[in-house]
């Protein structure tokens, strides 16, 4: 483990935490944890992860923003369970990704692991849209995507990334609680 991996592991973790307890700064910790994992993703030739995890430090700068006009204009936005047709869409989206995905990083790059690659990055793009959106469901997603990121990077040797994505898929079962009590209540 590099002291850069400990590193991203903390900071990324940092920003799970106060993102989870609503504090606008989790967002700036998900930003440096991303920027980190850029590197050592592509480091360890996981491309479809350094490209989500580029994704991320966009996101993470439109989450900002979004919390900091939110908390200003007390908006809130309700947690909702996914339309079957979105969750048709998001498989359709994530099996066409993956193969297409794959078959590039099988071509072009050096990756030994193309298409878990591709199809662990595709899914995270398709789930983070989706949590966006807060749906329900994203969670159940959440989970099954951590579990195997999780073994993914155990097989890469990334294993403070691996031992993050089992904290991860925890905080998605906490997440899936929560957003189920907070749709009974409304």
């Amino acid at each position: 483990m590099s002291h850069l991996e400990f590193l991203a592991a903390i900071t990324a973790l940092l920003g799970v935490l106060f993102t989870a307890l609503g504090k606008t700064i989790g967002w700036s910790f998900g930003i440096i944890g991303a920027l980190f994992y850029v590197f050592i993703f592509f480091d360890s030739q996981l491309y479809a992860e350094a490209v989500l995890q580029a994704f991320y430090v966009i996101m993470g700068f439109y989450g900002w923003l979004q919390w900091r006009n939110t908390a200003v204009f007390q908006q809130k936005l309700q947690a909702i369970s996914q339309p079957v047709h979105v969750m048709f869409f998001s498989v359709l989206i994530i099996g066409v990704g993956t193969f297409a995905v794959g078959l590039l990083l099988d071509s072009y790059s050096d990756t030994n692991v193309p298409f878990l690659d591709a199809a662990l990055g595709i899914s995270g793009l398709v789930v983070t849209w989706q949590m966006a959106k807060k749906q329900l469901e994203s969670w159940i997603w959440w989970i099954f995507v951590d579990l195997c990121s999780s073994g993914l990077f155990y097989y890469k040797e990334l294993i403070a990334t691996s031992i993050l994505y089992l904290f991860f898929a925890g905080f998605a079962a906490f997440g899936f609680v929560n957003w189920k009590k907070e749709m009974a209540l409304q």
